[in-house]
């Protein structure tokens, strides 16, 4: 039996599910309508005791957060500024040793190969 399919035949297998299927909304839905009936008022009450919280975290709470939030958009905007420079600066960078750099040396070269021919003549 153990780790092995169940042998039932499928319409007892069906009917097995079916009926717990039926038993467990059978229990179910009043136990829904019980919890309903006593959350609701639970809950109405909880609610007009933090209505009080509320008021007093909106008026301390927005300069609050009106201040944080200016604060991270100093600091998104610095950081913005900061990568675009350093972006520019890596493309600078990776301009100057794929492009700059190959010239400069053919020149060296072609300089030097020059010089060396004037001195050998």
């Amino acid at each position: 039996m153990d780790g092995e399919p169940s042998q039932d035949p499928p319409v007892r297998t069906f009917l097995k599910y079916f009926l717990m299927g039926l038993a467990s909304v059978a229990l179910l839905i009043p136990l829904g309508l019980v919890l309903i009936t006593l959350g609701l008022p639970v809950m109405a009450a909880l609610m007009a005791l933090t209505v009080p919280v509320v008021v007093v975290l909106a008026l301390v709470g927005i300069p609050v957060f009106l201040t944080a939030v200016l604060a991270v958009v100093v600091l998104s905007v610095v950081f913005g500024v900061l990568g675009a420079v350093l972006a520019i600066g890596f493309a600078v960078v990776g301009l100057l040793l794929k492009v700059v750099l190959p010239i400069a040396l053919v020149g060296w070269l072609v300089t030097a190969y020059i010089s060396s021919r004037k001195r050998a003549t």
